[in-house]
């Protein structure tokens, strides 16, 4: 026998873990929804749940969506606990209200108001299409006015305004032809303006080249600041003029509206609340996203040093040679296997990779050779004065011409699998997950040049490279990479890497397994401040935990959009102070060699497969997997989920299709059936099988209101 049986045609999960402590919001599942980054409850239908947690019982209730309807409702006596279903219909611009009354004993009373975010496809919002049909903008009524102007220097402009209840900030867009180059447009528009010498950014916007133009203007004698943004897609170009007050949430409200734009030829952008990864996720979430795109890389390279001046070196050999592996971190940013890191990981110049394997057994016999000493040579590890004054001695032989130094034999392997990366010897063996790659590009200067150790002279560059997976037929998951315009202290942030710290051992001693050493690793922290290098470029300090082979690992914000690179690290006695490459100096060297971040079929699929499993429709996220491993045989989780996923349809854990089991209290087995607005239910308990119809109109013990 049943008690109750609830049906819910179109059960979903949702984002959020938080909600009001008086007013609940859970979905169908009866799990809290997800809150959205302004503290929301999100849900992707308008059919919740919703509990009422008051913080003393109280005699009465209402509930409405309007307060004139709440004034108008006659009071429901408040017997704990009291759920019910719920469907929200006064939805505007994805956003609802609810206003609920507690009535107390004492003729006191006490009002809660709760928003929610309903991300319902049926749910309409308002677009700006532009008169060239270059671009078209959702935007929210209750927030943005707009009105179209004429523009001396472009015809007209249009003119967003944020509604003074939420604060200040203008957007002005102006849209044109040209048949010039994105540089040369910029430039003539630059020069249309009196405000000089502007900074000028090249970025993305949409995944298209733009510049960003940082202009400074006097307003009462104090420098104040707007921006341009200006993108081009064929002929036509856009400017985003940007307006907003440094103190406040306006600067929020714009950066929202202007992400919610669509250009010409583009899938239409998802506008605020419409379900998918552009929402804030949880650590885990992230993970399972970000997982198979996650790269472990090894660079394998000879060093030769060459006795050019036997006489002054005093060198007793022509020629030394050895040998080393460095390993670190990186991700895709492009399905067909561009590989993102640092340049240090990437590059070593010879100089580099002499002094740092002078005190290994690869680079002794020349430190012996050169200085006859084997206590000095004993004392280079621990002393850094005996270290300092045998660099000193080398790399003024480098300046004299003495010796030369050159790379030989470099190569590359990028590990995108579950198995690790296996060396032998200095060599690094492929394997079914291990690949050879190519290096690209990088933008990495020599720090360890005679000019920079001896005369001191430092060169200023970023740190980032791109590699290219070579012998692979498979594709891979792109990594969506961010921006870190509206960036600040506080934010969140999540690093994912290879720290060699705990990349274990084979040793049976060990206390970590080396065969786990390709789990990476993830590490949460916020970013405690944004600054620049000696060359003016940003750079981004963070607590999150960062060791050496984390280097060149992606760092996320909580949206899954790479703002960083893990770079370096600073030590002191108080702590280690860790710092990321900003994600804009990785799109400056991919734009300079034309490459996209596109994302393509393969992220689609796994995206949508990931969205499917944690809703629970698992025969939905089946497919999209089998699609994902079709494209991608060797990616590292898929087969996890896909084998999960049948566990969870044989338990009858499925939330979806046409039947399914279910259990009520007493372990009666319930077979449901689902015919449009009709369910046929069979009930079998002590081997005997009945079926009921049963009718959408039915009562339950929690009725829509």
């Amino acid at each position: 026998m049943v008690d109750v049986l609830i049906v819910f045609q179109h059960p979903k999960i949702f984002k959020s873990n938080a909600s009001s402590p008086y007013v609940v919001f859970k979905n169908a599942s009866g799990q809290v929804l997800f809150v959205n980054k302004d503290n929301i409850p999100t849900s992707e239908s308008p059919e919740v749940i919703i509990e009422l947690n008051p913080s003393k019982q109280p005699r009465s209730y209402k509930v409405s969506e309007t307060p004139n309807g709440l004034a108008q409702m006659e009071p429901k006596p408040y017997q704990p606990p009291v759920k019910f279903a719920y469907q929200f219909k006064n939805i505007h611009n994805n956003l609802s209200t609810l206003f609920v009354e507690f009535l107390y004993s004492d003729g006191s009373f006490q009002k809660v108001t709760s928003s929610i975010e309903i991300n319902s496809q049926s749910v309409s919002t308002p677009e700006f299409i532009s008169s060239a049909n270059f671009y078209k903008l959702p935007y929210d009524k209750r927030l943005w006015g707009y009105e179209v102007k004429p523009d001396q220097d472009f015809g007209s402009r249009v003119i967003f305004t944020l509604n003074k209840e939420y604060g200040f900030a203008r957007l002005d867009i102006i849209e044109g032809e040209s048949q010039k180059d994105l540089a040369s447009l910029t430039d003539e528009i630059i020069k249309k303006s009196i405000l000089n010498p502007p900074l000028k950014e090249l970025i993305q916007f949409k995944g298209k080249p733009a510049y960003l133009v940082t202009y400074t203007e006097k307003v009462l004698g104090q420098d104040t600041y707007f921006y341009q943004q200006i993108v081009k897609s064929n002929n036509k170009f856009l400017i985003f003029e940007k307006r907003f007050p440094k103190l406040g949430d306006s600067q929020n409200y714009l950066d929202n509206l202007l992400r919610s734009i669509s250009l010409e030829g583009d899938n239409p952008s998802k506008v605020k609340g419409v379900s998918g990864y552009s929402t804030t996720l949880t650590t885990a979430e992230l993970v399972d996203l970000v997982r198979p795109s996650i790269a472990s890389i090894a660079h394998s390279f000879c060093v030769e040093i060459n006795n050019l001046a036997p006489d002054l070196s005093k060198l007793s050999q022509a020629q030394y040679n050895f040998c080393g592996v460095s390993k670190g971190s990186g991700f895709i940013v492009n399905e067909k296997g561009i590989v993102a890191t640092n340049g240090h990981v990437a590059k070593i110049y010879p100089e580099e990779g002499l002094i740092t394997n002078l005190p290994y057994e690869g680079g002794k016999a020349f430190a012996l050779d050169l200085i006859r000493n084997e206590d000095f040579y004993s004392q280079l590890n621990s002393n850094p004065q005996y270290l300092d004054r045998f660099l000193t001695e080398i790399f003024s032989l480098i300046d004299k011409k003495a010796i030369s130094l050159n790379i030989t034999s470099e190569k590359y392997y990028v590990n995108m699998g579950s198995e690790p990366i296996k060396v032998d010897q200095q060599t690094v063996i492929p394997s079914a997950t291990t690949y050879t790659a190519s290096l690209i590009d990088f933008d990495y200067p020599n720090r360890y040049s005679a000019d920079s150790i001896i005369r001191k002279v430092y060169p200023s560059n970023s740190d980032v490279a791109l590699l290219k997976i070579e012998n692979s037929p498979n594709l891979f998951p792109a990594l969506s990479l961010g921006m870190i315009d509206n960036l600040k202290e506080g934010q969140d942030v999540i690093v994912v890497g290879y720290p060699t710290l705990v990349e274990g051992g084979d040793n049976p001693g060990a206390s970590i397994s080396y065969k786990t050493s390709q789990k990476p690793t993830v590490t949460r922290g916020i970013v405690s401040s944004i600054k620049q290098d000696a060359s003016g470029r940003t750079i981004i300090q963070t607590d999150a935990s960062i060791d050496h082979g984390n280097s060149g690992g992606p760092a996320f914000d909580s949206s899954a959009s790479v703002i960083g690179i893990a770079t370096f690290m600073l030590e002191s006695q108080s702590g280690h102070f860790n710092f990321l490459r900003s994600v804009s100096d990785l799109k400056e060297l991919m734009s300079k060699n034309k490459i996209d971040n596109k994302q393509a079929d393969l992220t689609s699929y796994w995206k949508k497969g990931l969205d499917s499993y944690k809703n629970r429709q698992y025969g939905k996220a089946i497919e999209y997997f089998e699609k994902v491993e079709k494209l991608s045989p060797t990616h590292p989780t898929v087969k996890e989920f896909i084998e999960s996923s049948k566990k969870a349809i044989t338990k009858g854990e499925s939330l979806e299709g046409l039947t399914g089991f279910v259990k009520n209290e007493k372990n009666s087995n319930i077979f449901l059936i689902i015919f449009g607005g009709v369910s046929l239910v069979s009930f079998m308990s002590a081997g005997f099988l009945t079926i009921l119809p049963l009718f959408a109109k039915e009562e339950t013990n929690t009725p829509y209101i």
